[in-house]
């Protein structure tokens, strides 16, 4: 074997010899704020494990780059050895990083002290002439001027390193991404002869592997964290090698974008997750369970397997870029080949997070409100005068309230179901694509109009009273509610709630058009009953508790109740509303829904007010 590769890797050993001895045997109690929030279910004590870190690595790369001087092959060590000056800026900054990470892992530290120091430490890269000075045609951009490379730089390499310390708050998840970083990076740095980079990679891995292999699959070390102290190392190890590969004279072009794909999984997550929270008005800082691994839990995964899923993912975004690295494919379509696989995975979870969710709210509702609960606790007497009060409305006669209540079953069969939803899912993703114009067009002119959001949520409840976010183009103005919850066409169709342009959307039910999202991803469908907020269930269930039976079927664009009761202004409305969805939840099939869906398209075209 070529003693230039043995002793290029053999960081990798030292350091995993040294980890299998030292790791196991310490760990501190970290008391600081870092702990706070981050265990729901158990709530023993966390531990450190990460600050063995940098003194593994330092020592190993010591005793490496003195092999050649051990061993007596001379006449490798001018090809070994590294850089002076890298191996003094890595050490530093790696040491500033580790002081400040492990006060704060024990004591707590001020946001702005960390960020200070973080910045102090990543001014390091362009203080020793290594920043990025070309994109190799990403986005278009070739050469960058030193004014625009250095702060890039020093941004980046924050964002990288604070992302690995958001992210080591689960079993062997921030380790273990780490872990499939610097493999790759080891092994394009030995490839194409990148002393240090090897070095460091080789000694960093080391360490990471058995501290990941600990997190994962022994009991005790359950509770084990990297804390700032290891977390902080590991980021700013993995930023240098992101940022030297790929602005290397000796590495292809291409090497860039197999970084991109290595860092895409955990950079682009901690961007997502960025964006919710200025969405939502929420600190930045604040965990908030939105991260991609709380996601996963969402979906009902085991614990065990979240580290490894994410791993896997990430390998396989390598993969891909590599691949299309050695084809030479473009890197703009690389980039977009990985945006879209992200957001296709997005999707597959998110309809894993809904089918787990309404499973455990089915449960809670079957427990709650099944059958027998029905005949045993209803109020009748409520009932018996709400139908001396307010009639049968001509409804069929077995669907008028004599001596007993029946439970109102869903009148479609499990298959019919979903074949329903799979036409809904169908239909919807259709509409959202050929709409997608008339929906720009309508989000531009609400901005336009008050600059305001164009996009209105708000909480209604669901399938098995699951609460989820309803979307509208916003219609009204955005102190529309400032004296309380009020029914949407409460005013009429002068409301003066109503901003110009919303008037105009209502009028032609243009504002409706984002809940083809809501069918889409399976919260809503094209025809139900039209949902409603807890505030409002509350009042209807006073008065007839059976809206409850309403929570066996999806919510919908459109309703039987719509059609002949139109939108609800008063509880009495309501009511007469609520004995028209029952009617409709007995009796539905396709053909009903078919008609339903053919009488609104007919109203909206010839503009029936409803």
């Amino acid at each position: 074997m070529n003693p230039e590769f043995i002793i290029r890797i053999a960081p990798l050993f030292i350091s995993l010899l040294l980890g299998l001895i030292i790791i196991p045997n310490m760990r501190l109690a970290g008391t600081g704020k870092t702990f706070s929030l981050l265990s729901e279910t158990d709530n023993s004590r966390i531990m450190i494990g990460g600050i063995t870190f940098l003194p593994i690595i330092i020592i190993a790369l010591c005793i490496s780059v003195s092999l050649p001087n051990l061993l007596g092959m001379l006449e490798l060590r001018t090809k070994v050895e590294p850089s002076g000056m890298r191996i003094m800026q890595i050490i530093v900054g790696c040491s500033l990083l580790y002081l400040t990470g492990l006060k704060d892992d024990m004591n707590g530290t001020r946001g702005f002290v960390k960020m200070g120091v973080l910045l102090i430490a990543a001014m390091m890269f362009p203080a020793t002439r290594l920043w990025i000075n070309n994109l190799h045609g990403l986005f278009g951009i070739w050469e960058l001027p030193a004014y625009v490379g250095m702060p890039l730089t020093v941004l980046l390499v924050v964002y990288i390193t604070e992302a690995f310390s958001l992210l080591d708050n689960i079993d062997g998840l921030s380790s273990g991404l780490g872990s499939i970083l610097l493999f790759t990076f080891m092994v394009f740095s030995v490839c194409y002869n990148s002393t240090l980079m090897s070095f460091v990679s080789a000694a960093t891995l080391g360490i990471t592997v058995p501290f990941c292999l600990l997190s994962i699959f022994s009991k005790k070390w359950r509770n084990t964290l990297m804390g700032n102290s290891g977390a902080y190392i590991l980021g700013y190890i993995v930023s240098y090698h992101a940022i030297g590969l790929s602005q290397s004279e000796r590495t292809p072009d291409g090497m860039m974008m197999i970084c991109v794909g290595a860092l895409f999984v955990p950079m682009s997550d901690i961007l997502r997750v960025i964006g919710s929270r200025v969405r939502e008005n929420r600190t930045l800082d604040r965990p908030d369970r939105n991260l991609f691994h709380h996601r996963l839990i969402r979906t009902g995964m085991p614990h065990e397997l979240i580290p490894f899923t994410i791993i896997c993912l990430m390998g396989m975004f390598v993969l891909m870029n590599t691949y299309g690295v050695l084809r030479q494919w473009n890197s703009n379509v690389l980039f977009v080949l990985d945006f879209v696989l992200w957001i296709g995975i997005h999707h597959v979870i998110d309809f894993y997070i809904h089918r787990y969710e309404s499973k455990v709210f089915h449960e809670k509702w079957d427990k709650a409100y099944g059958e027998d609960s029905w005949y045993a606790n209803l109020p009748r007497e409520k009932l018996l005068r709400k139908y001396e009060t307010y009639g049968t409305m001509n409804l069929p006669s077995d669907m008028v309230l004599e001596n007993n209540i029946a439970f109102i079953s869903d009148g479609m069969s499990r298959f019919e179901r979903r074949i329903k939803r799979s036409t809904d899912m169908i239909i919807s993703g259709i509409c959202l694509i050929v709409f997608s114009p008339l929906m720009l067009l309508s989000y531009i002119l609400i901005k336009i109009d008050d600059g305001g959001p164009a996009i209105f949520k708000q909480e209604r409840i669901g399938r098995f009273g699951r609460p989820f976010y309803i979307y509208k183009f916003r219609s009204m103005r955005l102190d529309a509610e400032k004296c309380g919850p009020a029914l949407s066409h409460a005013g009429g169709d002068d409301d003066p709630r109503l901003t110009k342009v919303g008037k105009f959307l209502r009028a032609h039910h243009l504002d409706e058009l984002p809940q083809l999202w809501n069918v889409f991803v399976g919260d809503m469908a094209f025809v139900g009953y039209r949902p409603e907020r807890q505030f409002f269930i509350d009042q209807i269930m006073e008065e007839d508790p059976r809206y409850s039976f309403l929570y066996q079927i999806h919510p919908g664009v459109t309703s039987y109740a719509t059609l002949y009761n139109g939108y609800t202004d008063t509880m009495e409305k309501m009511l007469r509303r609520l004995e028209l969805d029952l009617y409709y939840l007995g009796h539905r099939s396709w053909w009903l829904d078919c008609k339903i869906l053919g009488l609104t398209f007919l109203s909206i075209i010839f503009g029936k007010k409803f």
